[in-house]
C-alpha cells in the first residue's frame, strides 16, 4: 500500500518540474496569438568622417535591396550656402557630401525607405551622426585679382618628372569623389601649379570662389614668373587669367575639359568651379584623410 504522504510529495515534484522547465500540456494565452509588434528599421553603424574643407564621407551598413534617404543640416543658423550642398552616392552604404564650407559642423541623417510590403508592419527610423569639415590655419593672404580668374586649365601629371615637382606629386591619386580626373593627395588637396607670386612646390592653399565653393590645393609645380611677369597667372582665352592650373591624370582627362581647356565651366558633383576666385590663402597642413 502506497503511503498517501509519499504520493502527494511525488505529485508536487512532478508539477513543479512542469511549471519550471516545460510548456508541455500548457495552454497558450490568447494574447500571445496576436500580430507581432511593429518593428523599426534603421541605418546601422552610421559614421561621418572629414575629407576636406568642403566634403564629408558618410558610411553605413547597407542592406540588400534597401534604398536610403540622406540629409545634411548645418549647425550654424545663419549658414548661407545650403544650396551648394550636393550628395554624391558612390557605392552601397557610401555617400560623399560636397559643396560644404571650411570649419563648419553638420548633422547628417540617413533613413531607410520602406518597401511596399513593409508598410504598416515596420517603421523607418532615422540615424543621425555629426561631422565637421576641415578647419585650416591661415599663414598668408593674397590680394584680390580682378578679371576672369575662373579659367582652371591643366597640365599632365606624367610631365612632372623632375624634382621638386616629381616629389610633390608623389603618392597622389585620381580624385575618387568628384570625377574631375585631377590628382589628389592624402590631405584632400587637389594637385595644381601656381606661380612664384604665391609660393613654391609643396605649399598648400585654400581657394574660395565667388559662388561660395571652397577647396584646397597643393602646389606640385611652378608657373615661374608666369605670363604677367609677376608670377600670378598665365593668359587664357580672351582676357582669362589661369591662376590655379590643375594637374590631371594622363588617362583620366574628362572629354569636356579636353574640348574646352578648362574645368571652370562645370559643376563637378558639388565642386562648382563656374565662378571667379574670391580669395587665395596659404595654409598649414592638417591631418591625413582616407577617401
Amino acid at each position: 500500500m502506497i503511503d498517501p504522504a509519499f504520493s502527494k510529495k511525488v505529485l508536487s515534484l512532478i508539477m513543479g518540474f512542469l511549471m519550471e522547465f516545460g510548456s508541455v500540456g500548457q495552454a497558450v494565452p490568447a494574447s500571445t496569438l496576436s500580430q507581432p509588434e511593429t518593428t523599426e528599421i534603421t541605418a546601422e553603424n552610421l559614421a561621418v568622417s572629414t575629407i576636406s574643407v568642403s566634403c564629408l564621407k558618410v558610411t553605413w551598413e547597407d542592406k540588400p535591396d534597401r534604398d536610403y534617404t540622406i540629409s545634411c543640416k548645418p549647425h550654424d543658423p545663419d549658414y548661407a550656402y545650403s544650396d551648394n550642398i550636393y550628395f554624391h552616392f558612390k557605392d552601397e552604404g557610401l555617400c560623399y557630401i560636397t559643396g560644404l564650407r571650411e570649419g563648419n559642423e553638420y548633422s547628417v541623417t540617413v533613413k531607410p525607405v520602406l518597401k511596399d510590403d513593409e508598410k504598416g508592419e515596420y517603421t523607418a527610423k532615422s540615424a543621425t551622426a555629426e561631422g565637421k569639415t576641415e578647419t585650416v590655419e591661415v599663414i598668408q593672404e593674397y590680394p584680390f585679382e580682378d578679371g576672369w580668374t575662373g579659367a582652371f586649365a591643366g597640365e599632365r601629371a606624367g610631365g612632372l618628372t623632375a624634382q621638386p615637382a616629381a616629389g610633390a606629386i608623389y603618392g597622389s591619386i585620381v580624385d575618387p569623389i568628384t570625377d574631375t580626373g585631377i590628382r589628389r593627395d592624402e590631405y584632400g588637396d587637389y594637385c595644381a601649379a601656381l606661380g612664384l607670386f604665391y609660393g613654391l612646390d609643396n605649399d598648400r592653399y585654400l581657394v574660395t570662389l565667388q559662388n561660395g565653393t571652397q577647396f584646397t590645393v597643393k602646389q606640385c609645380d611652378s608657373k615661374g614668373w608666369a605670363d604677367d611677369g609677376q608670377g600670378k597667372y598665365h593668359n587664357f582665352g580672351n582676357g582669362g587669367k589661369c591662376i590655379v592650373e590643375f594637374i590631371y591624370d594622363d588617362y583620366n582627362l574628362p572629354s569636356c575639359v579636353a574640348y574646352s581647356g578648362s574645368w571652370g565651366y562645370y559643376n563637378w558633383n558639388g565642386l562648382d568651379l563656374g565662378a571667379n576666385i574670391e580669395s587665395i590663402k596659404k595654409i598649414n597642413y592638417g591631418e591625413k584623410i582616407e577617401y
